[in-house]
């Protein structure tokens, strides 16, 4: 059995890049990671081609500051949680809410919390995601999609996995959209964060090469963000799928 690292943020560092928030964000505030050390597992790489909402039990976005307390909530006697025993994500015990963190410009991500039992989550868009037909929803052509999943980001309602997919419009001279700082599972007192990269997609010109950044989704720090690139003239989304302690264990290998 396997100690379950959860993460308790409560307020967040406003220092964001200069630019547009839409490159990697190198500089932030020493990382407080998650669960085991981030990994990564299979990828996928390619350069082809209304809201039922609950507050937040994280960081605070208002405030100028940040602290994280990693403490540990002991051994489950069950085994459900970690090792060798996973467990549907909208099915851990005392989790409230999940918030997606997606960067848009500014000088913090913006965040997106939705209900556990909510229809974003536990429903997949239908293609086209566009004005009227998405969850969450940034620049000017960016709409994103978010569910559980498995480990592919394929949707199942009992994944072990939460997913963030979607289109973005603009190609360069325009900076590379899905800009995702973390995915936060939101228990009572703390958050927990992801703590491996299962999957992902990157498409277009303007991806951070040659992996849209994404171990930046896992490292704790929310002023940094994956990159991965646009969707001009591709029937793909972009993709990031995340894993967790708590529901899908440690990464594999």
């Amino acid at each position: 059995m396997r100690r379950l690292w959860l993460v308790l943020a409560s307020t967040l560092v406003a220092c964001g890049d200069s630019g547009s928030g839409r490159t990697s964000a190198d500089d932030g505030v020493a990382s407080v990671t998650a669960g085991t050390t981030p990994g990564t597992g299979s990828t996928t790489q390619s350069n082809t081609q209304g809201t039922d909402s609950a507050s937040a039990t994280g960081p605070d976005l208002d405030t100028g500051t940040t602290s994280a307390i990693k403490f540990d909530l002991g051994v489950d006697p069950t085994g459900t949680t970690g090792g060798d025993m996973t467990q549907p994500v909208r099915m851990l015990p005392g989790l409230v809410s999940i918030t997606f963190y997606e960067r848009t410009g500014g000088t913090e991500p913006d965040a997106f919390t939705f209900a556990v039992d909510g229809s974003e989550l536990t429903v997949r868009l239908a293609d086209p995601l566009a004005d009227g037909n998405f969850d969450i929803d940034g620049a000017t052509g960016e709409f994103y999609d978010v569910y559980y999943s498995d480990q592919d980001g394929v949707f199942d309602i009992d994944g072990r996995y939460l997913t963030i997919s979607g289109v973005f419009g603009q190609p360069l001279p325009a900076g590379g959209g899905l800009n995702l700082a973390e995915i936060g599972l939101n228990f009572q007192d703390a958050t927990e964060y992801g703590n491996y990269v299962a999957s992902f997609v990157i498409l277009g010109d303007n991806a951070v090469q040659p992996d849209g950044n994404a171990d930046n989704a896992i490292d704790g720090d929310l002023q940094t963000h994956t990159t991965m690139g646009n969707t001009v003239g591709s029937q793909e989304r972009l993709r990031v799928t995340l894993g967790f302690l708590s529901s899908s264990g440690p990464p594999p290998g």
